[in-house]
């Protein structure tokens, strides 16, 4: 297929189109930041409706529309920019790609929805464990907000346009090579990683997940939770959750260092296999 990827020299976005590339697609990045190789990306601001329209109508002179876009674009977590301005960016141009994409006949588009729907940071318990697609949303900060608003549109442009498939990924923290120097720190305070129970993502898992759920067989709005198969913690998981969270609802077996994000739907729905650890990473000195 020929692809778009919003936000391509983000840490996601360059996972995304490296796993696009292996599989044999081709990939045309768009961003705001980074570094630009004619052919391979381009400049755009996908919070301008007429530069997202502009870049997605004709990705070169011969060439039209993709056939799809995985919107990886805006400001990537709370803090580094104030909750107005993150709830702006992240909202509208989720909105503009959405919108073009139905303008322009795209089918299909992959986009980087959260786990914070479900309450992050747990100020109170979530409603269970392990939380799955079917655990209500919670959103408790701007950031959230705008994710939550992102599938809501999702939803309905998938409902306006009976052809078109939109996937919302709900990834957990994507960790790359220098998040996983901070694992030492991250273990000595487990109180802390209560806050998204102690869940993450490798960034080529999250990557190679943008491709399958592009290549799947889907129709309509999709909402997949991505995450590891294990938690952050040298800790098993039900000792940690005997420390925390004592009185939470438990659904199923919980042994060993088992996620409390479950990414169970994503197998069935795109064949979505998490082949990555922190534990093999640091072993490895990645």
């Amino acid at each position: 297929m020929q692809i778009i990827v919003t936000g391509s020299s983000g840490k996601l976005g360059r996972a995304a189109v490296a796993a696009l590339r292996k599989a044999g697609h081709r990939v045309i990045g768009l961003d705001i930041a980074g570094p630009i190789a004619p052919g391979q990306s381009m400049r755009a601001d996908c919070t301008n409706f007429g530069e997202v329209m502009g870049a997605l109508s004709g990705i070169d002179m011969g060439g039209g529309p993709p056939d799809a876009v995985v919107h990886l674009a805006g400001i990537p977590m709370p803090g580094p920019a104030t909750d107005h301005r993150t709830f702006e960016v992240n909202t509208l141009s989720t909105y503009n790609i959405f919108s073009a994409c139905t303008r322009l006949g795209i089918p299909r588009v992959v986009w980087a929805s959260s786990e914070t729907l479900f309450g992050l940071p747990f100020t109170e318990p979530p409603a269970f464990v392990p939380i799955d697609e079917t655990h209500p949303d919670r959103p408790n900060w701007s950031y959230a907000l705008s994710k939550q608003l992102g599938e809501t549109m999702a939803e309905s442009f998938c409902r306006w346009n009976p052809g078109m498939t939109i996937v919302s990924l709900r990834f957990s923290n994507v960790f790359s090579a220098e998040d996983y120097a901070e694992l030492p720190a991250i273990q000595a305070n487990p109180r802390w990683r209560r806050m998204n129970l102690w869940s993450y993502v490798d960034h080529e898992d999250a990557g190679d997940a943008c491709r399958l759920a592009l290549e799947a067989d889907l129709a309509g709005h999709q909402k997949l939770v991505i995450a590891a198969a294990d938690t952050l913690m040298d800790i098993e998981t039900a000792e940690l959750l005997a420390d925390y969270y004592p009185d939470i609802d438990r659904r199923g077996e919980i042994t060993g260092h088992r996620s409390l994000l479950s990414s169970e739907e994503a197998r069935e729905r795109i064949g979505y296999q998490p082949r990555a650890s922190w534990r093999t990473r640091v072993e490895a000195g990645r």
